[in-house]
């Protein structure tokens, strides 16, 4: 499952990246979108359809979430950051949707896109539940016991 997503991911990626670029047309995506069948392609389907039902929504919560002008950001940032925040907002755990966006962002945008997206990904994630992330440890002391994160 954890190979599919990550595939889906990817396939997710290479169909709103040409949007976002202005380089393919809505009705075009569709087709391609039809004609992808496998389970990967179910997820990828789930989060084009998510991010272009929702984008408005989505990218007011990320302009919100940062001082940087969401706008001006690289094309590639602004769809792994979609992506990002429509899995956090349907329930994946944040951790999860945070490494995988900055794992996409180190493979596909710029030296330090992978930092951008974690930062305002965690700043979604803290905005949304009150400086707290659910289910996870949030507690310098818990993270140290654990060896965690902290995320």
């Amino acid at each position: 499952m954890k190979k599919e997503r990550r595939i889906a991911r990817e396939l997710a990626l290479k169909f709103l990246f040409p949007l976002e670029v202005g380089g393919e047309p809505e009705t075009s995506l569709r087709n391609r979108m039809e004609n992808c069948g496998d389970e990967a392609c179910s997820y990828a389907k789930f989060l084009v359809k998510g991010i272009m039902e929702r984008k408005d929504e989505i990218d007011k919560l990320l302009s919100s979430s940062t001082r940087r002008n969401f706008h001006n950001l690289l094309p590639i940032e602004k769809v792994l950051l979609r992506m990002g925040a429509l899995e956090i907002l349907t329930g994946l755990k944040p951790s999860i949707a945070i490494n995988e966006a900055v794992e996409l962002a180190k493979k596909y945008g710029e030296v330090s896109s992978y930092r951008l997206i974690n930062a305002i990904l965690d700043s979604l994630v803290r905005r949304l539940q009150g400086g707290k992330i659910a289910g996870e440890r949030s507690k310098k002391g818990e993270s140290e016991k654990t060896g965690g994160t902290g995320l």
